[in-house]
C-alpha cells in the first residue's frame, strides 16, 4: 500500500464510519479498486484506532460524566444496557469470523447491503417517535438495537446508521439516539481492534510506518468531521437522506 492509498482509505474510512453509510463497505470497495491484494483486515486495525481516539474525544464529555457518576444506579443501568447491546455483536462476529475474508470479496453482497442500509435509513422518516430519552431504555430495547448492530458486521450495512435507526424505532428522542449510539460503537471499536491487534501479533506497523501513521490521522480527523455531521442531520430529521446515496452506490456495484 502506498502512501496516496493510505490517505485516501483513512480519509474514507474517517468520515464513513461515523456517517450512516458503512466504512467496511466502501473499504471493500476502494480495495478492490486499488487492488491492494493483502488482508484488507490490517489497515482497518490501524484505522479503526483513529476513529476509536475521534469518537471518544467527541463524547469526551458523556465519558467523563458516566465516570464522575459511576456509583450511581442510573450510570450503572446505563452501562448494563450498552453491555446488553454489544452482546449480538460479539456472537455475530464469532459465528462469522472465519467467513469474514469471503464476504469483504463478494461485491454483490456488499451492492445488496449498501441497498438494505438505504432501505432502514429511509424507515426512520416514517417510524419516528422521539420520546423516550436513555433512562427509559429497558433490556429488550437494548437488545434490539444490539441486533441491528451485529448487522453491520456485514460489509454496505452501516453500524452508526442501524443503530440509530433502531433507536428512533423504539422511540428514543435524538439526542439520546446519538449518544447511545455512539457510545455503543466505543466497545466494539475497541473489541475489533484488539481482536486484530493479537491476531497480528501486536505488530501494529507491519506493512510501513508512515502510510499506516498517515491513515491513522486522516481517519481521526475526518471521523471527528463524520459525527459533527451526522450530529447535526440527525437532529434535523434528515437521516433518510444519506439512504439516497447507499441506494444509489448499492445500485452501481450491483451492476458494474
Amino acid at each position: 500500500m502506498d502512501i496516496i492509498q493510505a490517505i485516501i482509505l483513512g480519509i474514507v474510512q474517517g468520515l464513513t464510519e461515523f456517517l450512516p453509510i458503512s466504512s467496511s463497505g466502501h473499504l471493500a470497495v476502494l480495495q478492490k479498486i486499488f487492488d491492494i491484494r493483502e488482508s484488507p483486515i490490517f489497515f482497518d486495525t490501524i484505522v479503526h484506532l483513529g476513529t476509536l481516539f475521534a469518537v471518544i474525544f467527541y463524547l469526551r464529555k458523556e465519558i467523563f460524566y458516566i465516570l464522575k457518576t459511576l456509583k450511581e444506579k442510573q450510570t450503572l443501568k446505563f452501562i448494563f444496557m450498552i453491555g446488553l447491546a454489544t452482546i449480538p455483536a460479539v456472537f455475530a462476529g464469532l459465528f462469522l469470523e472465519d467467513k469474514i475474508e469471503v464476504i469483504f470479496s463478494s461485491m454483490t453482497l456488499i451492492g445488496v447491503c449498501f441497498l438494505i442500509t438505504s432501505g432502514i435509513l429511509f424507515l426512520t422518516k416514517f417510524l419516528s417517535k422521539y420520546n423516550k430519552e436513555e433512562k427509559d431504555l429497558k433490556w429488550y430495547n437494548s437488545l434490539f438495537i444490539g441486533m441491528f448492530q451485529a448487522l453491520a458486521i456485514l460489509p454496505g450495512i452501516s453500524r452508526s446508521g442501524s443503530t440509530i435507526a433502531a433507536s428512533i424505532f423504539i422511540g428514543l428522542k435524538k439526542e439520546s439516539a446519538f449518544k447511545f449510539s455512539f457510545l455503543l460503537s466505543i466497545p466494539v471499536i475497541l473489541g475489533a481492534f484488539i481482536l486484530q491487534f493479537a491476531k497480528q501479533n501486536f505488530v501494529l506497523f507491519s506493512n510501513g510506518y508512515l502510510p499506516n501513521v498517515l491513515g491513522f490521522i486522516m481517519a481521526m480527523v475526518f471521523g471527528l468531521l463524520s459525527l459533527k455531521i451526522i450530529e447535526k442531520t440527525l437532529i434535523k430529521g434528515k437521516l433518510h437522506y444519506f439512504g439516497i446515496y447507499t441506494f444509489i452506490l448499492g445500485l452501481i456495484i450491483l451492476i458494474f
